[in-house]
């Protein structure tokens, strides 16, 4: 998609990204907390950006991903992301934030925010980070519900209802593979299962899904999942994100120029780290898209 096609609307983008996923290989999303990282994203030219749900809850509300950050607060972050780019964003909307009525309204106020789509989970509520400890999920006949509430709301028919399964969390990775097929054959677009917690694991998942699109998440807390995302998509995954690796960067950038300033009183030292104003403004366009 060329930087140029500043009239392609929200449901152009969403049809497009439709087709690209009927291509061969394996699409790269890199995740982008705010909306100056995906204007870097869109400047290195990659095809699609993600936004996590643990990442916008620390840019937002400073917090880790225990479920304060509300729908309408992450609805509006992703607003600003998907309005600078024009590329596919697809969006973290934990369990939908509620009953069946929530979880309608969820999707179609992402759709509205021109998102490309969103992954639901069965998480059950309060919710948490699936690295977190403790993590609890609804039966499968809520979880069931809930994608087949998130398909039947959206209004655009190329906007992703992508389902989610935390089942490897709990410990039970052949729960997680029932639930995964479930929500595959209720016609979820991709099934995301998370928290695989061993390199066999990211290699049985697609072997135990077969003809199943996956949405695979490369976190850099488990190195068991950093394979290359060329080996990836080999695997069988057709969508790899990277949920906190820039936000992981950016918290790092920023304590050591904040270190910088407090000990030696100026950032001199950081100079070569630092992005020049000229190519800052050029990522930034010249005033709008």
């Amino acid at each position: 998609m060329g930087k140029t096609e500043s009239c392609i609307t929200a449901s152009e983008i969403r049809s497009r990204f439709r087709e690209r996923l009927r291509q061969p290989g394996c699409i790269v999303a890199p995740g982008c907390h705010d909306a100056l990282a995906a204007r870097i994203a869109w400047d290195e030219g990659f095809e699609a950006i993600y936004l996590s749900g643990n990442a916008a809850a620390s840019g937002l509300l400073g917090c880790r991903d225990i479920g304060l950050a509300t729908m309408s607060e992450m609805v509006q972050r992703a607003r600003h992301v998907a309005e600078c780019v024009r590329l596919p964003v697809l969006a973290d909307a934990d369990t939908g934030y509620g009953d069946a009525n929530a979880v309608a309204r969820t999707v179609r106020e992402f759709e509205s925010a021109g998102i490309a789509g969103v992954h639901i989970e069965d998480q059950a509520l309060p919710k948490r980070c699936g690295a977190m400890p403790g993590l609890k999920l609804v039966d499968l006949d809520e979880a069931v519900n809930r994608v087949k509430t998130a398909l039947a709301a959206r209004r655009d028919p190329n906007f992703l209802v992508i389902a989610r399964t935390d089942a490897i969390a709990t410990g039970d990775f052949d729960e997680a593979i029932r639930r995964a097929q479930v929500f595959a054959e209720l016609g979820a677009d991709l099934v995301m299962v998370e928290d695989s917690a061993s390199e066999q694991h990211v290699i049985d998942i697609p072997r135990r899904l077969p003809g199943v699109p996956l949405l695979f998440d490369s976190f850099d807390a488990w190195p068991w999942t950093l394979k290359p995302t060329a080996e990836l998509g080999q695997l069988g995954y057709k969508i790899v994100i990277f949920c906190l690796s820039t936000t992981f960067a950016y918290a790092n950038a920023a304590r050591r120029v904040l270190r910088a300033i407090r000990d030696q009183g100026t950032t001199r030292s950081l100079e070569n780290e630092l992005v020049s104003r000229v190519d800052y403004e050029r990522i930034l366009g010249p005033g709008g898209l």
